[in-house]
């Protein structure tokens, strides 16, 4: 992952939108401390759970650590400090050329979804270039969409927590860094800057996985629906906290179509893969449901003796996987993988069912 210049341009970008990032909220937290750490206190935790759901949010197995990293490293750093000036400018030409009072009311819904959106998206872009087994499939684009939008979204929030400081009059910090939490993780997160780019990552895992231009114009449109989601968001269309339920709940449903609609294409997929080897004598009868399900998988190590049994059964899991998944395309797809995978799945049952032949061992795989 290092070797490639994609990496280290993520990883310039990341340093960039925290300093400009800082540059923007460093005198606030210095200004209001006690607010401050309430604020990541509350964020913190909030963050870590979405990046263990949204890894989850996938049929089969976990998304790598590494890349859902980068993905939201890249939300909250790099796009997150480069739309701050973005949209500043952005505002400042709106209100210039079409005055003042159109910018107040209008300016966010304007600048906001033509900055940010693509800004987001390259969190998608930039770990499947540094990494490029990370993106094959629309699922993966929204997985990977998701997780730079949570990014953005908790350094979004974080900067909130301080305006609300300077809102309320800043005699409470502590306290409005609990307001805040309530009205924009509480209430809100459900509908945010994740599924937003969830949306659009979706569109353009289609294009990752195989060039064509139904591709590019899906990644388009849905690029586009992301843009218009965003605008509906934070346009003075239905205003107040009590119909905030009703304007978010289109972009949690955008958001969940794209899923369902990326999941069954993925699982399609793998159950036609599986078959197949199955057909091929690759896989043995039954192999599919476990290798479908995390539960069975789990429950199958448990039967397993600890030590070299256990260790290769896992090894023969995730190489039976990446076969399975390595129909799927995506960038610099290798076509010697899957022959090479399937020489080690072969390798892995033998040395398994030698090491359960052992006295102490409980039964063989076929």
């Amino acid at each position: 992952m290092t070797r490639r210049p994609a990496f280290w341009l993520w990883a310039g970008t990341c340093v960039l939108g925290a300093w400009l990032a800082f540059d923007t909220v460093g005198g606030l937290v210095r200004a209001f401390p006690a607010g401050a750490v309430a604020g990541f206190a509350l964020l913190a935790p909030t963050l870590v759970l979405g990046v263990w759901a949204l890894r989850r949010a996938h049929p089969v197995r976990d998304r790598p650590l590494g890349p859902a990293l980068m993905a939201v490293a890249w939300g909250g750093l790099a796009a997150f400090g480069v739309a701050l000036p973005a949209n500043a400018a952005f505002l400042a030409i709106i209100g210039q050329t079409a005055g003042p009072g159109f910018g107040a009311v209008w300016g966010a819904t304007i600048a906001a979804p033509v900055n940010e959106e693509p800004l987001k998206l390259l969190g998608v872009v930039l770990p499947a270039l540094a990494v490029p087994r990370a993106v094959r499939s629309p699922l993966d684009g929204w997985g990977y969409g998701a997780l730079a939008g949570l990014g953005f979204q908790m350094s979004e929030n974080f900067l909130y927590v301080l305006n609300t400081i300077i809102l309320t009059g800043a005699t409470q910090d502590a306290g409005a860094a609990f307001v805040s939490f309530a009205g924009r993780v509480v209430g809100g997160a459900w509908w945010s800057h994740w599924a937003m780019t969830a949306v659009a990552g979706a569109g353009l895992g289609l294009l990752l996985s195989r060039a064509s231009r139904t591709g590019a114009a899906t990644a388009a449109g849905a690029l586009l629906l992301a843009m218009a989601l965003h605008a509906w968001w934070d346009s003075p269309l239905l205003p107040g906290a009590a119909l905030l339920p009703f304007k978010g709940l289109p972009i949690l449903i955008a958001a969940v179509v794209a899923y369902r609609l990326a999941r069954r294409g993925y699982l399609a997929h793998f159950r036609r893969a599986a078959d197949a080897e199955t057909a091929e004598g690759v896989l043995v009868p039954g192999e599919r449901h476990v290798l479908t399900h995390r539960k069975w998988r789990r429950k199958e190590r448990w039967d397993v003796p600890a030590g070299e049994p256990r260790l290769l059964l896992a090894r023969l899991r995730a190489a039976e996987l990446d076969l399975l998944e390595a129909g799927l395309g995506g960038l610099d797809a290798d076509p010697d993988a899957p022959e090479r995978l399937r020489g080690d799945i072969r390798e892995l049952r033998l040395r398994l069912n030698a090491s359960w032949r052992r006295p102490g061992a409980a039964r063989a795989v076929r």
